[in-house]
C-alpha cells in the first residue's frame, strides 16, 4: 500500500511539472495558432487582410521568422508595439517568431502553426 501511494504521489508531481511547463496555443482562425509569451499583450488575425496582429507591452526593434528547421527566413524591423505580418510570407507548417525588444538582448520566441 506504502509503495501504491508512493508512485501515485510521484506520478502526480511528474505530470504537473509536464504540463506547467508547456504554453498554451492561441487559436487566431481556423488555420492559425499562435502560442502566448509574456512580452505579448495581444494576438490576433485579421481575416480580411490575411495578417497577424500583435501588440506587446513594449517597442520591438526587430522581428525574426524561422522555419521548422531553425533557419532564419526573414528579418523585419519593426520600431513599434504593433506589428501586422502578413500570412502569405508563411507556408503551410511550423514557424518561430523571434521578438527583439529595444533595448534587450533577449530573442523572446513564439511558436506560430500555419494549417
Amino acid at each position: 500500500m506504502k509503495n501504491l501511494i508512493s508512485t501515485l504521489i510521484i506520478t502526480t508531481i511528474s505530470l504537473t511539472a509536464i504540463f506547467a511547463t508547456s504554453t498554451p496555443m492561441t487559436v487566431l482562425s481556423n488555420d492559425v495558432e499562435v502560442e502566448s509569451i509574456n512580452i505579448l499583450e495581444s494576438s490576433s488575425y485579421d481575416a480580411d487582410q490575411e495578417n497577424l496582429v500583435f501588440t506587446t507591452l513594449e517597442n520591438i526593434s526587430t522581428i525574426q521568422i524561422y522555419d521548422e528547421d531553425g533557419t532564419l527566413e526573414f528579418q523585419l524591423p519593426v520600431m513599434s508595439n504593433q506589428v501586422k505580418i502578413n500570412k502569405n510570407l508563411f507556408g503551410e507548417g511550423s514557424y518561430q517568431l523571434g521578438f527583439l525588444i529595444e533595448g534587450d538582448s533577449q530573442v523572446h520566441l513564439s511558436k506560430v502553426n500555419i494549417k
